[in-house]
C-alpha cells in the first residue's frame, strides 16, 4: 500500500511542474501585469511615458509588461525619449507570447543628469564622471553670470537662449566630435550640432527652475531636435539652433525661432504631435512681447531711429503685409554712417521676420 502511495506522488510531481511550466508560460504576462500596472504600456507612447519617468530618476534599467508594440517602435524607442537625462542603451525580450512580452531595457544615464541633480540638490556627482564635473563648473559659471533672482521665467529663457547663440558655434571638428550631440560640447567646448543645443537649452533652463522639453523631428526634411518651454501655463517652442546665423555673426542673437505655436513652426520643422506637448502660446513670442510687429507704413521712421541709434548693428522686426515687390530700405542709406546694409527675411506663419545687418 505505501508502495503504490509513492508512485502517485512520483506521478503526481512531474504534472505539477508541468502545469507551472504552463500556467507560466500562458499567464506569467497577465498576472505580472496585473500586478504592475505603472510598467504596464499597450502603445509605445505609454511606454516611452514611463521610460523617461525612470530615466529622469536616474535609475540604470527597468522592467515593462508590453503588448500592441512592434518591434520597429521597440527598436526606435528613443526616438520617443527626452534625451536630457539619458536614453535607452538595449533591451532584453524576458517573455513572449503572441503580441505580449515582458522586457527589460538598460539606460545609458547621461552627464546631464548628474550635473543637474549636484545644481538643484547638491548631490554629489560620481568619480567616474570626470565630463560631469566640467559640465557642471561650467553650468554654475554660466548660470551665476546670466541668472538672477528677480528675473521671470521669460527672462531667463532669454538670456539662456541668447547665452547659448552668442557662445556656441554650429558643427564638428575632429577633436570635438564625440561632443558635439551633448549639452557638454555646446556649453564647454562651444562647438554642438541641433541636438547639443537642444540639451543645452534644457540643462540651464532647468538648473533656472523653468519647465522645458526636448523636441524631435525633422527640418526641412533633415533630423532635428529643438525645445519647448512652458511659460505661465502655456506651451511654446524655441529653436536655438536655427536662431544661430551661419556663418556665424558673432555675437548677434537671432529670435526668428523664439517662442513660436505650433502653426508658426510647422511651416519648416515637423514632429509626432502624440508625442510632444501642445505649443498654442502667443503672449511670449519675443517680437509680440517686445512689441516688434509692425506694417510697412511703419518701418521707416521706426528702422531710421534705430539705424541712427547704431550703424554697425542689426535690426529685428516682424511686419504683417510684406511684399517683396515694394519692400525697400534704400531710405537707410541716407543716415550718416550707414555705407551697406543687406537684410534676411523669414516666414513665420502669418507674418514675416526681417533681420537688417547694417555695415
Amino acid at each position: 500500500m505505501e508502495e503504490k502511495r509513492q508512485n502517485k506522488i512520483y506521478w503526481f510531481v512531474p504534472i505539477l511542474i508541468l502545469a507551472v511550466i504552463v500556467f507560466a508560460y500562458f499567464y506569467e504576462w497577465d498576472l505580472g501585469a496585473k500586478i504592475n500596472p505603472d510598467i504596464t504600456a499597450d502603445n509605445v507612447i505609454e511606454l516611452a511615458e514611463i521610460v523617461n519617468t525612470q530615466i529622469d530618476e536616474g535609475r540604470d534599467k527597468g522592467t515593462f509588461y508590453i503588448s500592441g508594440i512592434s518591434e520597429d517602435e521597440l527598436t526606435k524607442i528613443n526616438d520617443y525619449v527626452c534625451s536630457v537625462n539619458g536614453m535607452v542603451d538595449k533591451y532584453v525580450i524576458t517573455t513572449k507570447s503572441g503580441k505580449k512580452q515582458k522586457i527589460t531595457f538598460h539606460y545609458e544615464i547621461s552627464d546631464n543628469y548628474y550635473v543637474m541633480e549636484k545644481y538643484l540638490k547638491g548631490t554629489e556627482i560620481p568619480e567616474d564622471r570626470p565630463q560631469a564635473y566640467k559640465l557642471y563648473e561650467k553650468t554654475e559659471e554660466i548660470m551665476s553670470q546670466i541668472i538672477k533672482p528677480d528675473m521671470t521665467d521669460y527672462e531667463k529663457e532669454l538670456a539662456i537662449h541668447d547665452y547659448i547663440v552668442a557662445n556656441c558655434r554650429y558643427g564638428q571638428k575632429d577633436e570635438t566630435k564625440e561632443y558635439a550631440f551633448r549639452a557638454y560640447g555646446a556649453l564647454v567646448q562651444g562647438v554642438a550640432v541641433c541636438n547639443g543645443y537642444a540639451e543645452a537649452m534644457s540643462l540651464l533652463l532647468t538648473c533656472a527652475g523653468v519647465e522645458n522639453g526636448i523636441m524631435t523631428g525633422s527640418a526641412e526634411g533633415v533630423l532635428h531636435a529643438w525645445n519647448m518651454v512652458k511659460l505661465d501655463g502655456q506651451w511654446y517652442q524655441v529653436d536655438a539652433t536655427w536662431d544661430d546665423p551661419i556663418p556665424d555673426a558673432g555675437e548677434f542673437v537671432s529670435h526668428t525661432y523664439f517662442n513660436l505655436t505650433d502653426d508658426m513652426m510647422d511651416d519648416t520643422h515637423t514632429w509626432n504631435g502624440e508625442i510632444f506637448e501642445s505649443c498654442q502660446g502667443k503672449d511670449y513670442n519675443y517680437f509680440d512681447y517686445n512689441e516688434l510687429v509692425y506694417e510697412y507704413s511703419d518701418i521707416e521712421a521706426i528702422l531710421t531711429e534705430a539705424a541712427s541709434k547704431d550703424v554697425t548693428g542689426e535690426i529685428e522686426f516682424a511686419v504683417t503685409d510684406y511684399d517683396e515687390a515694394v519692400y525697400t530700405y534704400d531710405f537707410i542709406n541716407n543716415i550718416p554712417g550707414v555705407m551697406s546694409l543687406s537684410h534676411v527675411v523669414n516666414e513665420i506663419g502669418d507674418r514675416h521676420i526681417i533681420t537688417i545687418y547694417l555695415n
